[in-house]
Order: C-alpha cells, then sequence, then structure tokens
C-alpha cells in the first residue's frame, strides 16, 4: 500500500467513525436536519470544493467550518440557498464553495447540531477516477446502490466519481432523486468526503408526465461551475483535475425543443474556446448520448444504425480539437471504439460506451466500429481511471468482479 492509499484509507475510517456509532449528540441532530451532504466539482479541485447539502427547513445560524491541520483555526463560510418545490415536497438546498487547504477538515454546524469532521482529500499527481452511466432504476435503487458502494471499495483512493448521465429515472420525482441519495449515503459512503461530477442525461429532462421539461431539478440540486452562459449555466462545464482537462457537456438538444439549436450553437463555441485553451496533457469529455446509434433511432437522420445524430454535432470537432477519450452512456452497453476521420483508426480518439449502473439491462445491437464489445446485455459496471502526465489507463469492471476490457494511452 503506498502512503497515499494508507492516509486515504485512514480518511475514510475516520469518517466512518465520525459518521457511526461514535456520533454525538449534536451530530446526530444534524444528521436529522442535513441530508444528502455532498462536494461537488469545481473548476479547480485543487482550489476549491463546492459543499452542498439539503433540508427540510431553514437552518438557523448554518455555516460550513474549515479546520486547519496543523494549527487548529476555524474558518467559517456561510452558505446560499435555493428554497426549491416539486412533486409535493418542498427543500432547501444550501451550497458554499471552500478553498482547499491539504490536510484540512469541514463540518456543517447549525444552532441544533453539526456534523461530524469531514477530511478534505488531496489529489497528488497520478489521478484517479470511477466512471459511471445510467444508473438509473425502476422500482428500486439497490443495483445502484451495489454497484456505486462495490467501486468505492475497490478503489477507496479514487479522487473523484463521475456520473454520465440519467442519473434518476425521473428528473422531477422526488422519490428518484432521493432513492438515487440515498444509495449512495449508505454505509459511511464518499458522497461527502470525494467530489462528485454530474452531467446532464435525457432522464434529468423527463417530467412526472414522462414528457420533457426542463431539468430544472438537477440544475438545482447541483451548483456547478460558471460556463459564461445566460441561458445555460450547468448544462455544460469543464475543470481541470491534475494532468486531465475534462468538458461535460449536454446532448439533449432534442428534449430542449426550439431552444436545443441554441445549446448546440453556445456550447460549440464553449467548446472550442476551452478546449484550445487548455495545456493539460490529457483532454477528455464526459457526455450522455453516444456518437453512434446502437438501434436508438435518430429524429434528424431518419435512421437507427450508424452515426448518430449527436456524432454529426461532434465527431469532426473532437478530431480538430485532438480530445483524447470520450466517455459516453445511454445506451445501456459496454463498447470501446478509436475513431478518426468518421473511420476506425488507432490513432484516433478513444470512444468508451459505459453502463449500466443501475438495473436497466437493454439487448444492444452491435455497430461496424466497435472493436471490443461487452456481454450482451452488459451487467452493471463502471470505469476505473488513472492518469499522469505520460499514460492513461482505464477498465471496465463489473460489479461481479469480471473485468470486461482494459486499455492504456501514452502520451
Amino acid at each position: 500500500m503506498t502512503r497515499r492509499s494508507f492516509l486515504q484509507t485512514a480518511m475514510h475510517t475516520i469518517l466512518t467513525m465520525g459518521c457511526g456509532s461514535l456520533f454525538s449528540s449534536r451530530s446526530v441532530a444534524a444528521s436529522e436536519s442535513i441530508h444528502h451532504l455532498r462536494q461537488i466539482i469545481t473548476a479547480h479541485p485543487a482550489r476549491t470544493r463546492m459543499i452542498q447539502w439539503d433540508s427540510l427547513h431553514l437552518l438557523k445560524h448554518c455555516r460550513v467550518e474549515l479546520r486547519q491541520d496543523q494549527s487548529g483555526h476555524i474558518e467559517s463560510f456561510i452558505p446560499a440557498y435555493h428554497h426549491f418545490a416539486m412533486d409535493g415536497e418542498a427543500a432547501f438546498i444550501y451550497h458554499v464553495e471552500i478553498p482547499f487547504c491539504e490536510g484540512a477538515a469541514y463540518r456543517v454546524i447549525h444552532t441544533t447540531g453539526a456534523t461530524a469532521w469531514i477530511p478534505l482529500i488531496r489529489m497528488e499527481n497520478t489521478v484517479r477516477a470511477l466512471l459511471f452511466s445510467d444508473s438509473q432504476c425502476g422500482e428500486s435503487y439497490e443495483a445502484w446502490h451495489t454497484t456505486y458502494q462495490t467501486a468505492w471499495q475497490r478503489h477507496p483512493s479514487a479522487d473523484f466519481a463521475a456520473i454520465v448521465g440519467d442519473l434518476t429515472d425521473n428528473g422531477e420525482s422526488s422519490w428518484h432523486w432521493r432513492s438515487f441519495f440515498e444509495a449512495m449515503d449508505a454505509e459511511n459512503s464518499p458522497l461527502a468526503s470525494h467530489i462528485h461530477v454530474p452531467v446532464l442525461g435525457n432522464h434529468e429532462y423527463y417530467g412526472l408526465s414522462w414528457t420533457a421539461v426542463p431539468p430544472i431539478r438537477y440544475l438545482r440540486t447541483f451548483e456547478l461551475p460558471m460556463n459564461g452562459s445566460r441561458d445555460f449555466q450547468g448544462h455544460y462545464y469543464s475543470f481541470d483535475i491534475g494532468p486531465v482537462h475534462c468538458i461535460v457537456l449536454d446532448t439533449q438538444f432534442l428534449e430542449l425543443g426550439e431552444r436545443g439549436a441554441s445549446l448546440k450553437r453556445e456550447q460549440m463555441d464553449f467548446l472550442l474556446r476551452d478546449a484550445s485553451a487548455t495545456s493539460a496533457p490529457w483532454r477528455i469529455v464526459l457526455m450522455h448520448k453516444d456518437i453512434l446509434s446502437y438501434g436508438d433511432y435518430q429524429d434528424e437522420q431518419k435512421t437507427n444504425h450508424g452515426i448518430s445524430d449527436v456524432g454529426q454535432v461532434f465527431l469532426d470537432v473532437f478530431d480538430q480539437l485532438g480530445i483524447d477519450l470520450v466517455i459516453s452512456g445511454h445506451i445501456h452497453a459496454y463498447r470501446r471504439r478509436r475513431i478518426r476521420a468518421r473511420q476506425t483508426d488507432e490513432r484516433g480518439t478513444l470512444y468508451l460506451l459505459a453502463g449500466p449502473a443501475g438495473n436497466q439491462y437493454f439487448d444492444v445491437p452491435k455497430e461496424t466500429y466497435d472493436i471490443i464489445t461487452g456481454p450482451n446485455p452488459t451487467p452493471s459496471n463502471y470505469l476505473y481511471m488513472e492518469a499522469d502526465s505520460q499514460r492513461l489507463h482505464i477498465r471496465c469492471e463489473a460489479v461481479n468482479a469480471a473485468v470486461l476490457d482494459a486499455i492504456d494511452l501514452y502520451k
């Protein structure tokens, strides 16, 4: 075990003790008022962290305290909040961005209670990530619970987790959002101690009547890095983490209806500027819908095979920008592709299709671009990635411990 792994495992143990049977009465009181305490990505997580949580009530004298490791000095940060009502329930959704300090810990405190101190995890030169997609479930989120918890148990030193769309089955359902978070909260999970990166999927656009609506609940639930947009803040963004520059895109042009063309135009301008400006060794894109159809009917091209509507938008631009890796979901299957100039090319961008992380398993046809295909239907799985300045390693691991695929990229 490396020193880094030992320290992070020790921090997990401390967190488990702090959140378990050793809770003080004030911590118990806080846990009854503070729900789904979570760390969300910022543009520069080496410098800042976004802390968020939900509460059914307005919390009096609420603040986040940051405690320095060496001096014990404590700083206080006052959160902002949204009062949000949907699907017959209302909540206060709090957020505050705090500076990252090595060895520091934070807690949420208010008049009647305080959470345990939660350590802020330091990232090193090698970045480690867990990447999930399609965590949506039907009547129970037990499959998502198992996938998420199993991945973290196998890789406790991961720096962050991304969920590449379709977090819940219905974007307006209180039960679905609560079940999604409770599956992550359980067993003292890293939801509060590690960074999480959300990506919009088409199910975040589903209303209670199962028709397309704006993804308001998602946008209130996650306070995301600024992108300079007046109309689409939170839909797309980017961040730097170690040697990786990551760009998150919203592929739900169809679900936005008439506004889809505006999102497409605005997001493309952002993508061109943002990817061209970075000097990071690795450029990675996270987006929900895939660049190939896999039997999913494409409204613009009137076909259900070959390059998808989304692929028609992005394939050539990804070539132009030298994107190294694109991770997508939506299809609920594992596939590996290498594409350049719309042809299979080992020098081209690596496209990995991930998922499902939930319990929705589909019979998915092959496409001619496929190099490696997972079992059909593909079982619950996730991607594990390690990246330093010269090597990026990524593999697909099933919940049953089978490694479905592994690949390395080099600079």
